[in-house]
C-alpha cells in the first residue's frame, strides 16, 4: 500500500469507519511507538508518531477489506489533539501517572476469573411496592399516559387509574434510559435511583435523585385559560438530592450525587440551571449559584464553581470511563459501582496516587487493572468480586 492509502486508513480510523482488522493494525503500530517511549509524550511527539505510523503502514499493510462503520466517541482533554484521541480513546485505554515505567503487566494481575462490565439493567418500583424488572435487551423505558412501555413501543405495564410515584433504579453494574411523562430524557448511571410522578401536575416538575444521572429536560408550559393573551409561563423542572436542589427550564446537565462521594457535582452542558444547597438560609454565591454551560458546581455544604471538561463529566453516559488527575481511591469507587465489585485496601495501598486515563465501559475489569499496574505504582488481586489493592 502506498503512503496515500495508509494516511487514508488512519483518517478512517479517526472517524470510526475502519474495520476491526484495520483498527487492530493501526493500534498495533501505535502501541509499538508508545512502548518505545519512557516518558509521557507531548502533542508534537504524538504527531510524529502519527506520521511514522502512516509510513510504516504503507510498507506493511495489504489491500484493506470491507469497511464496517462503527461509532467512536472522541474525548478531548489535556493531552489534546487528534493523535491523543487515537491513543486514549479508540485504542481503548492508556494510563499514566508521573511517568510510564514500561513494566510488563505479565504475571502482575492476579485473578481466578475476569469480571465482566456492567449492562443495561434496571427496575421500576410502583407505589404499591410492586417491582418490574426491565428488559436488558431494550434501550430504555417510557413513562406515558397509557402506561409504561419500552422505547420500541412494547408495553411494560398498563397505566394506573390515578397518578402515583414511581422509582426507576439501577443496581451496581447497571445503567438505563428513562423518558419521563413530560418528555424529559434521563440516563441513569450504576447504583442510582430516580423517583418521579407518573404524571406531572401543579406549579413544578420535581424528581428525586440518588446516585448519578444525565438529564435532557423538555420544555413545558402551563395551560392558559381560554382568551388569555398573556405569554405562556414555563413550568420549572427540579432535581432534588440529599444535598441540593437544581432548578431548570429546559437544558442538558449531569448530577453526580453518590452518598460515598465527598461532594455533589452538577455539570451544565446547555442552557442554565440554579443550584441551591439544601436547607440554605442565604442566597449568597456560597449557597446558591446559576451555572453557565461548561461549568460545574461542587457542593460539599458550600458551592464552588469550576470550568470542566464536559465530555469527561458525561463520559459514563457515552460508554466510557475517563479520569484526569484523580486519586486511585476515587477511580476505584467508580469501578466498584460499574463492575459490581468490593474494594479492599491493604495498609501500603497508594490510595492517593494520581492517575489519568480512559477506557471503554464495555471492557472487562482486567483491561483497566492490568494497565494501571504497568505504572509500577499499584498492584491488584481479584478474588470473586473483591479486589485487593496493594503497593
Amino acid at each position: 500500500m502506498d503512503s496515500f492509502k495508509a494516511k487514508e486508513l488512519i483518517s478512517r480510523y479517526r472517524q470510526g469507519l475502519a474495520s476491526q482488522e484495520e483498527c487492530r493494525l493501526v493500534e498495533q503500530w501505535f502501541l509499538i511507538d508508545l512502548e518505545m517511549s519512557t516518558i509521557l509524550p507531548d502533542q508534537k511527539a504524538f504527531e510524529r508518531t502519527d506520521e511514522r505510523i502512516g509510513a510504516e503502514l504503507a510498507l506493511h499493510i495489504g489491500k484493506p477489506k470491507s469497511v464496517n462503520k462503527i461509532r467512536v466517541r472522541r474525548l478531548w482533554y489535556r493531552i489534546g489533539g487528534v493523535a491523543a484521541i487515537l491513543a486514549l480513546i479508540t485504542l481503548g485505554i492508556w494510563l499514566y501517572n508521573s511517568q510510564y515505567s514500561g513494566i510488563s503487566s505479565e504475571n502482575l494481575f492476579v485473578s481466578a476469573k475476569d469480571i465482566l462490565p456492567g449492562k443495561n439493567t434496571a427496575m421500576i418500583t410502583l407505589a404499591n411496592g410492586k417491582v418490574i424488572t426491565l428488559s436488558e435487551s431494550k434501550i430504555g423505558v417510557v413513562i406515558a399516559e397509557e402506561g409504561l412501555k419500552y422505547n420500541d413501543g412494547t408495553e411494560v405495564a398498563a397505566a394506573a387509574t390515578q397518578a402515583q410515584m414511581l422509582t426507576a433504579s439501577t443496581p451496581r453494574g447497571g445503567t438505563y434510559q428513562v423518558t419521563l411523562p413530560d418528555g424529559t430524557h434521563v440516563w441513569l448511571n450504576a447504583d442510582s435511583k430516580l423517583s418521579f410522578p407518573s404524571k406531572f401536575s401543579g406549579p413544578e416538575r420535581k424528581v428525586l435523585l440518588k446516585g448519578e444521572a444525565y438529564f435532557e429536560v423538555a420544555k413545558s408550559y402551563r395551560a392558559k385559560a381560554k382568551g388569555d393573551q398573556s405569554k405562556s409561563e414555563p413550568i420549572p423542572f427540579i432535581v432534588a438530592t440529599d444535598k441540593q436542589e437544581v432548578t431548570v427550564l429546559g437544558t442538558h446537565f449531569n448530577i453526580n450525587s453518590y452518598s460515598d462521594e465527598a461532594a455533589t457535582k452538577t455539570t451544565l452542558l446547555e442552557g442554565s440551571v440554579r443550584v441551591v444547597v439544601a436547607g440554605a438560609k442565604s442566597a449568597s454565591a456560597a449557597f446558591s449559584h446559576i451555572l453557565k454551560p461548561g461549568e460545574q458546581a461542587i457542593n460539599n455544604g458550600n458551592i464552588r464553581v469550576e470550568k470542566v471538561d464536559l465530555e469527561e463529566a458525561v463520559a459514563w453516559k457515552n460508554g466510557n470511563i475517563v479520569f484526569t488527575d484523580r486519586t486511585l481511591e476515587s477511580i476505584m469507587r467508580e469501578l466498584s459501582r460499574w463492575y459490581e465489585v468490593d474494594v479492599v485496601y491493604m495498609a501500603d495501598a497508594p490510595k492517593y496516587e494520581i492517575f489519568s486515563g480512559a477506557v471503554s465501559r464495555t471492557r472487562n475489569i482486567s483491561s483497566v487493572l492490568e494497565r494501571m499496574q504497568t505504572t509500577g505504582s499499584v498492584r491488584f488481586k481479584v478474588e470473586g468480586r473483591t479486589i485487593t489493592v496493594t503497593k
